[in-house]
């Protein structure tokens, strides 16, 4: 196991709440809540802004309108579906594959230097929530059922969104 996975793994067991900070290459964010993962981030994966409007799902207007009323009480998510862009189960289910493409990337960080900001919470809110032993078989599972026609390639990442983070 290398040092990343265990030190996620650590907090995780431990119920610990807050920001765990990969730096190096790609380099992100992991956010857990009484020891689950309810957000990540990584410049290698977009973002669920990103992915919501590159699929049609939100107008780029309507994404940064709930970005913009739900950022300072870290409640974008709950903004989506209050306003009827999206129901929960919807929603929750793009946040656990943002969640597993940014984990699965970050955790190829191997020995990347890692700092634990206790009590940090993501922007977006808690609208899922992903236990780490499970990461790994749905990665490997995703992985090996999409066809290698669909498999994401560097160079075909959605555009970044003006003026939020992914």
């Amino acid at each position: 196991m290398n040092s990343l996975r265990r030190l996620l793994s650590n907090l995780a067991e431990s119920g610990r709440t807050g920001a765990l900070h990969i730096d190096g290459t790609p380099g992100g964010v992991v956010y857990l809540v009484a020891g689950r993962i309810t957000h990540a981030e990584s410049p290698d994966c977009p973002g669920i802004g990103e992915r919501l409007v590159a699929c049609g799902r939100l107008s780029e207007g309507a994404w940064l309108s709930a970005y913009r009323r739900g950022v300072g009480d870290r409640a974008v998510g709950r903004m989506l579906v209050r306003d009827g862009h999206l129901g929960h189960h919807e929603l929750a289910c793009r946040v656990v594959a943002t969640i597993t493409a940014a984990t699965h990337a970050l955790l190829q960080s191997g020995d990347a230097p890692a700092r634990f900001v206790p009590g940090e919470r993501h922007w977006f809110g808690t609208v899922a929530q992903v236990e780490l032993g499970g990461l790994g078989h749905e990665t490997a599972k995703r992985l090996l059922n999409r066809p290698a026609a669909h498999r994401p390639r560097a160079t075909s990442r959605p555009r970044k969104l003006a003026a939020t983070p992914g």
